[in-house]
């Protein structure tokens, strides 16, 4: 309800009292004197602490050292008590139950809810007997103001303990101390004189006021936006990395588009949940997309590269692939890079423009059999049929060489030291390594070659002295000597 009080020196005040909880609140408003002529009035909104700030020891006196006070502020206080009491000896035996019924639950909610309902069983019970509490004095006409801010603060701890078990840590302890200093104002009776008064300040914008509300109220849309485009893109991106018939590739690129259109979707409702008008941002954003093209080319390149890499399939993870002396299996596409682990442990990650623009061998593109070719010599004394024999046998008998097409061995050159031989094998497991096998296919060569005394020649050098000429020898003494 709203009435007026006697003017003071020809000065109009106004008083708007609010009923709550059968406690009449009161707040005076007062005209602006700037506006002499009928302007807006001007709120006084902690009118409720004058009284304590202009004669602090009259209001102690009247409120605090009165016998007909302090009885109902003690019979709070007791009540108060009692609540916290009975719900701490009450909170064991039922968390034992509700433990309980739990575990009777199917093992996939069971396991969300196990470790949350026991933490929730005792500042449940306080906010309910607390509650009961506040009813019990408001239906005896008594003065149930210390029992309903106990109650209001007991509320707060339950919604804390409900909300924060669902969401990161990082957003649990700010999140903490909002709901708290929420609840601490709303106990005092406070809370809309506050918000209206930090509503009030801050630099005007198009159709509204940057305030401390506004902030919070922008970071708490935009965390719950991106919360649940995160929670949705995660969901989604599971389902599709589970297609049955879907190419790997398709799979990343499908998982970025609904990852990016998610996110893209959130700051677009962001944006409309907090008033901002879409169309204002066109100029902006046009001139944030230019000064974006000039300075991040290099990353739209990538970006770009990454699209097309993910489109033509032309590399796939689990793909073996050798770039700029990279060789290694491709374990995962993005946008703006490839990531490649290479035999010795080491993880490269190749920006996406250079496998469009350089020369890339993939090894395994179509299929994953590779031929390998490695050279060794023998002497011009060999039996040349036996050791063309030994060395297919040594590649067959090599655990990683396959048997179709079967290891062959041709004779290449013969030199002007030895035979050039050339044994050529397949295997199809590359992802492997090709070094190693290679290293076991000649030695078992060489192991045959032992066995049946065939040699493999050392470089030498002939030096030939023709008749006639002579050799100068002479015999230096060092200067140490």
């Amino acid at each position: 309800m709203q009435g007026e009080a006697a003017p003071s020196d020809g000065e109009t005040v106004l008083k708007e009292c609010v009923l709550r909880d059968g406690i009449e609140y009161c707040r005076t408003v007062s005209p602006d004197p700037a506006a002499s002529d009928g302007g807006t009035a001007q709120t006084d909104y902690f009118a409720w602490a004058r009284p304590v700030l202009d004669d602090p020891v009259g209001w102690a006196q009247q409120n605090i050292l009165n016998l007909d006070v302090l009885l109902p502020v003690l019979y709070q206080i007791g009540a108060v008590l009692a609540a916290v009491l009975l719900g701490a000896l009450l909170a064991p035996p039922i968390r034992r139950q509700a433990s309980g019924l739990v575990g009777r639950l199917p093992k996939s909610i069971a396991r969300n809810v196990n470790d949350t309902v026991p933490r929730l069983v005792r500042p449940a019970l306080w906010a309910l007997f607390l509650y009961l509490a506040t009813v019990l004095f408001v239906s005896l006409g008594l003065d149930g103001t210390l029992v309903r801010i106990a109650s209001s603060l007991a509320l707060a701890w339950l919604l804390i303990r409900l909300v924060t078990t669902f969401l990161p840590d990082a957003v649990r302890k700010p999140l903490a101390w909002t709901i708290w200093g929420f609840a601490i104002l709303y106990a005092f009776g406070v809370l809309d004189e506050t918000i209206a008064w930090l509503s009030n300040i801050g630099p005007p914008y198009a159709g509204g006021r940057i305030s401390p509300i506004f902030i919070v109220q922008a970071i708490a849309t935009a965390a719950f936006f991106l919360f649940i485009a995160h929670w949705l893109a995660t969901r989604l991106k599971t389902r599709v990395h589970a297609l049955p018939r879907v190419e790997p590739s398709l799979r990343i690129l499908m998982s970025n588009a609904l990852q990016i259109g998610l996110f893209f979707g959130a700051a677009l409702l962001t944006l409309a949940g907090l008033g901002i008008p879409l169309s204002g941002l066109a100029v902006l954003g046009g001139a944030i997309g230019v000064g974006l093209g000039f300075g991040m080319q290099q990353i739209v390149a990538n970006f770009i590269s990454g699209v097309i890499l993910l489109t033509d399939r032309s590399i796939k993870p689990n793909d073996v692939i050798e770039v700029d002396e990279t060789y290694g299996v491709v374990k995962s596409l993005g946008l703006r890079y490839a990531s490649v682990i290479t035999r010795d442990g080491k993880e490269h990650l190749i920006p996406n423009e250079m496998l469009i623009t350089d020369k890339v061998v993939n090894w395994s593109y179509s299929n994953k059999d590779v031929r390998v070719k490695r050279r060794l010599r023998v002497e011009y004394e060999t039996d040349l049929r036996l050791a063309v024999d030994l060395v297919c046998e040594g590649a067959a008998n090599t655990s990683r060489v396959l048997q179709s097409p079967a290891p062959k061995c041709l004779v290449m050159e013969f030199g002007d030291e030895a035979i050039e031989l050339e044994v050529r094998f397949w295997i199809n497991d590359p992802e492997n390594g090709v070094s190693n096998v290679s290293s076991e296919v000649l030695l078992n060569v060489w192991d045959r070659f032992k066995e049946h005394g065939i040699d493999i020649p050392l470089r030498h050098e002939d030096v030939l002295i023709t008749p006639g000429s002579t050799i100068k020898v002479e015999l230096a003494r060092s200067s140490e000597e």
